[in-house]
């Protein structure tokens, strides 16, 4: 769970700062965005009746060591304050403060879970998302930014150190000043990775959606029977009974 949790608040956090900086000062890049990052820790999940509603598409190049094909997808996510749907071709994800499932269409398994509390709450995984990136930004050794008409581009190069951990050499983000939003964030990684470049556009971000996240049951189930897209699907009830 941890996992796509993470993924969730990478998607919340770097989706909307607005930075005022002038261009070409490491030290202007770097302590707009480290501003930033401390306000979205007091405003990371929904509200009482807030709807966050993103789409997004990933496309991952892998080091030619590896013999993997590029992939690409693109994800839909709601999140509400206790209801969460993400969803692309590979997996589908509904949880609420009770049940979450984990549809893997491709091979027709549906993975019932109890739910995990910190998946709603700003967990300690939420707070060590923002000390990494805190970490990253304060040691990078190089922060460049410039502006292309209404395009704004910072490129991060990490500390040795970071990289070492992490195998990320380049953090490029592409940021559209008119909408005062990210366009995508570019990850480039070390040969020590599997994966040479992930890519992650954003396409739509609606922070006052008007859609509505149903409990997790009423994507699964018709009453007691499951739904006809999972008609042939079998259930591997993973909870445990209190």
């Amino acid at each position: 769970m941890i996992e796509f949790n993470i993924k969730i608040i990478v998607a919340i956090v770097i989706c909307s700062f607005h930075l005022g900086y002038a261009q070409n000062e490491k030290n202007n890049c770097k302590n707009d965005i480290l501003a930033y990052l401390d306000s979205m820790e007091r405003m990371l999940s929904p509200k009482e009746n807030q709807v966050y509603y993103m789409k997004y598409s990933t496309k991952t190049d892998f080091h030619d060591s590896q013999n993997i094909p590029s992939s690409a997808t693109t994800s839909e996510m709601l999140l509400s304050e206790n209801k969460i749907l993400l969803d692309d071709e590979n997996m589908k994800i509904f949880g609420d403060n009770t049940d979450v499932f984990v549809v893997l269409p491709k091979i027709g398994k549906i993975y019932w879970n109890n739910s995990d509390p910190r998946l709603f709450l700003e967990s300690n995984s939420q707070k060590k998302f923002l000390e990494i990136e805190r970490t990253l930004l304060s040691t990078a050794i190089q922060i460049n930014c410039s502006t292309k008409k209404e395009t704004q581009y910072i490129s991060i190069v990490p500390s040795e150190g970071f990289k070492t951990k992490s195998g990320l050499k380049r953090q490029v983000l592409k940021y559209n000043l008119a909408s005062k939003q990210i366009i995508s964030v570019e990850n480039l990684f070390t040969d020590k990775s599997k994966i040479k470049k992930q890519v992650v556009l954003y396409e739509v971000i609606d922070y006052k959606s008007n859609k509505r996240v149903k409990k997790p049951l009423e994507y699964i189930f018709d009453r007691t029977a499951l739904k006809v897209a999972y008609k042939n699907f079998e259930i591997i009830d993973n909870r445990k009974i209190k």
